[in-house]
């Protein structure tokens, strides 16, 4: 039966990054033509943005390429990208221009399954490269597939949470822990961020330019509201100042109750749009708001 730790089955990370000769000698280094190795199709999770590839391609010329990329043979003879996508894509940059980066350097893991290949390149991914908030989550959904699949395959998994199974494949493949409550945190912020904030706060936020307290602050509001708080924030505010900026502006004191402000919000919505007679439900409402509102003042008071 599987187990998380069988998922890794002598192919971590750590195991095939270091240097020593049982790892040489079990994983050859061979070069490669660049135009030879195909990409993996799990790899479409990740960034693979133009300026960041010129980048690492700048990087790679002036001090040569310093982490070896993962590559499988597949059975028809074909090659396929494991880890180092983006250090590919830089090579063949540099190719366009000069021919001595034709051919890249990689470490050849054999006897890989597609169960393998996959949970080893987004746990590669989850530590050898810096990745944005939704990236990671997206590392860790994936690995979600292969968790149920365990979990079908051995029923001693069947009362471990899932973000349990993935955060064991992560350390089991990287030598490095990750806790579940993290992984849950993040992929439920990476959720907000793409479902509940405007265009630029959700690049700010996934970038890890946000506090979580900022997120809660714009997840509720409406979206034409959060561009334009993002529009009038002034420039160069960092993460702390970006969080007092949002305060100030959503009335929001340092210990309020944020149902109070998005109520008191919803209020001035309200009071902008209306136009001609109010309605007799209105009025209804209008009266109780200011029963209520007198005893909420009587109680802060």
């Amino acid at each position: 039966m599987s187990s998380p730790s069988d998922v890794a089955s002598g192919f971590s990370i750590s195991g095939l990054l270091d240097e020593s000769s049982l790892t040489r000698e079990r994983f050859p280094i061979v070069e490669i033509d660049v135009g030879a190795i195909e990409g993996h199709p799990a790899n479409i999770a990740y960034s693979m943005d133009e300026r960041s590839i010129a980048n690492l391609a700048r990087s790679i010329e002036k001090d040569g390429l310093t982490d070896i990329p993962l590559v499988r043979k597949l059975d028809d003879g074909r090659w396929q990208m494991i880890s180092g996508h983006r250090r590919l894509e830089a090579y063949r940059l540099l190719a366009s221009g000069d021919d001595s980066f034709a051919r890249i350097p990689c470490r050849v893991v054999e006897g890989l399954t597609d169960s393998q290949a996959v949970t080893l390149l987004h746990t590669a991914n989850y530590f050898v490269r810096a990745l944005t908030v939704t990236e990671r989550a997206r590392a860790t959904e994936a690995l979600g597939l292969e968790a149920e699949r365990l979990r079908a395959e051995n029923p001693d998994l069947k009362g471990m949470r899932t973000a349990d199974i993935k955060a064991s494949m992560v350390y089991e493949q990287t030598g490095r822990t990750v806790s579940p409550k993290t992984i849950r945190r993040e992929e439920k912020l990476a959720k907000v961020i793409n479902e509940s904030l405007s265009r630029h706060w959700a690049q700010e936020a996934d970038e890890g330019r946000l506090s979580a307290s900022s997120v809660d602050m714009l997840k509720d509001l409406p979206k034409e509201k959060q561009a334009r708080l993002f529009a009038g924030r002034p420039a160069g505010l960092n993460k702390k100042e970006t969080t007092d900026y949002l305060k100030e502006e959503l009335g929001v004191e340092e210990e309020a109750d944020r149902r109070l402000v998005r109520i008191l919000d919803d209020l001035r919505s309200y009071a902008s749009s209306h136009l001609g007679e109010a309605s007799s439900a209105d009025r209804k409402a209008v009266a109780e708001i200011k029963r209520l509102s007198a005893r909420i003042a009587k109680l802060v008071g």
